[in-house]
C-alpha cells in the first residue's frame, strides 16, 4: 500500500471569489436537500406512488450528468465566470417551471431535469475554480464549501417544514432558491476573469485519458454519494414510517442529518489540515455505519433522531475527502475530473435513492433502507483497496 503523507497545515485563502463559490454551492443545496424534504408532499399533492416519485430523482440525475460532462468544454470556450452565470441563472428558470402550481408529473420531471442541468454546471465550476485557485489548500477548502452546503441542507427542511405548516405551503420553502441565486450574480460582478478564462481549461484533447486511479476514486465516491442520498431523498418517509412523525414534523426532522454534516465539517476543517486524508475518509465511514446502525435499530423518535445526527456528523467528511481524492488522482485535470465527479455521483443521486424507492414499494421503507450500510461497505472497500496517495502528481 503507498504511503500516506500527512497534510502539512494550509490554509484555504478568503477572498472575495471564494466566498462567491461558497454561496453558488449553498445557494445549490438549498434547493437539493429542500427537494430531498419536500418529494414526500409533492408525491402527497400529486397523488403518485412511492416508485414513480422516485423518478423525480432520476430525472433530476439524468439532467446533472448531461450539464456536468458539458461544463469543462463549456468552460474552456468561454471561461468559468460566464458558465458559471449562465448556470445559475437557467436553474433559477428552471426552479420556477418546478414550482409552478398544478404542475403534471410529466411537467415536474421535465422541469427538475433541466433545474439540475444548469445546477450541476455551477457546481463543477465551483469545484474545478476551488482546486485551482487554492491549491494544497484545497482540501481544506472543499471542507469549508461542503460546510456551508451543509448549513443550507439544515436550513432547507426547516425551511419546507415551516412553509408546509403555514399558508404559504411548501414551495415557499423552495422559491427562496431564485433570489438567492440572483443576488449571488450580483455580488460575483463583472469581473469574471478570475474565476478561469476562456481557453485556461485543459481539454482531453491536450491531455488525454486520466490516470486509472481516477476511475477507482471517482466509483468510491459515486457509491457514498448513492448512500447519502438515499438518507436525503428517503429520510422524511422513513421518520414517518419508523418514528410516526406527521409530514411537515418528518421533514423538519430530516435536518439532523444535515446538521450533523455541518457541525462535522466545522470541526473537521482543522482535522483535513492535519491528518492523512485517507485515513481521515476511514475513519469517516466507518464512523458514520456505525451511528446509521443504531438509527435503522432504534424505535423511538428521540432514538432515531439522535443516531441520525451522530450519523452526520460520521459521514460529514466523507464527501469533501473523496472530491479531493478524485481531483487529486486527475493528476491536474481538474475540470475534467469535477465533471465526472458530478457525472459519477449525480449517477448514484438518481439510481440508488430510485432503487430504494422500488424496493420500499414490495418491503417496508425500514427494510428497504439496508441499501445504505451496503453502499457505505462498498465505498470503505474501495477507498482502502485503491488509496489516492497525496503528494503523489501523476497517479497510475
Amino acid at each position: 500500500m503507498p504511503r500516506t503523507v500527512v497534510h502539512a497545515p494550509a490554509r484555504p485563502i478568503h477572498d472575495r471569489p471564494t466566498f462567491v463559490a461558497y454561496a453558488s454551492l449553498g445557494t445549490w443545496s438549498w434547493f437539493v436537500y429542500g427537494f430531498g424534504a419536500s418529494l414526500a408532499l409533492l408525491r402527497d399533492d400529486q397523488g403518485t406512488s412511492a416508485s414513480l416519485g422516485g423518478l423525480h430523482g432520476t430525472a433530476l440525475a439524468a439532467g446533472g450528468i448531461i450539464g456536468a460532462l458539458l461544463t469543462p468544454r463549456l468552460n474552456h470556450r468561454f471561461g468559468r465566470g460566464p458558465v458559471a452565470r449562465f448556470g445559475a441563472l437557467g436553474a433559477a428558470a428552471g426552479i420556477v417551471w418546478f414550482l409552478w402550481p398544478g404542475m403534471p408529473v410529466s411537467g415536474t420531471l421535465t422541469a427538475i431535469f433541466v433545474t439540475c442541468f444548469f445546477g450541476n454546471i455551477v457546481v463543477v465550476g465551483v469545484n474545478s475554480f476551488l482546486a485551482t485557485h487554492q491549491g494544497p489548500s484545497s482540501p481544506a477548502a472543499f471542507t469549508e464549501s461542503t460546510g456551508v452546503a451543509a448549513l443550507m441542507g439544515l436550513l432547507a427542511p426547516l425551511g419546507v417544514g415551516l412553509a408546509t405548516s403555514s399558508v404559504l405551503g411548501w414551495r415557499a420553502g423552495l422559491l427562496v432558491t431564485v433570489g438567492a441565486f440572483v443576488v449571488v450574480e450580483v455580488v460575483r460582478g463583472r469581473h469574471l476573469a478570475v474565476y478561469g478564462g476562456a481557453g485556461q481549461v485543459r481539454t482531453r484533447r491536450e491531455t488525454g485519458s486520466l490516470p486509472a486511479l481516477t476511475w477507482w476514486a471517482l466509483v468510491a465516491g459515486m457509491c457514498y454519494i448513492g448512500a447519502e442520498f438515499c438518507l436525503s431523498l428517503w429520510g422524511v418517509d422513513l421518520l414517518r414510517e419508523r418514528a410516526g412523525l406527521s409530514p411537515a414534523a418528518a421533514a423538519a426532522g430530516l435536518s439532523t442529518v444535515t446538521g450533523g454534516l455541518f457541525v462535522g465539517r466545522v470541526f473537521g476543517v482543522r482535522l483535513a489540515e492535519r491528518i492523512a486524508s485517507e485515513r481521515l475518509l476511514r475513519l469517516s465511514l466507518v464512523v458514520g455505519g456505525l451511528a446509521f446502525a443504531a438509527a435503522w435499530m432504534a424505535t423511538s423518535p428521540a432514538a432515531i433522531l439522535v443516531a441520525l445526527f451522530l450519523t452526520g456528523v460520521g459521514l460529514s467528511l466523507s464527501w469533501p475527502l473523496n472530491m479531493s481524492r478524485i481531483i487529486r488522482a486527475a493528476a491536474g485535470n481538474a475540470d475534467r475530473a469535477a465533471a465526472l465527479a458530478l457525472a459519477f455521483t449525480t449517477t448514484a443521486i438518481g439510481v440508488a435513492p430510485f432503487a430504494l424507492g422500488a424496493l420500499a414499494a414490495s418491503v417496508h421503507v425500514h427494510t428497504a433502507f439496508l441499501l445504505v450500510p451496503a453502499l457505505l461497505l462498498v465505498t470503505l472497500v474501495l477507498v482502502v483497496v485503491r488509496p489516492v496517495p497525496e503528494g503523489s502528481e501523476n497517479p497510475a
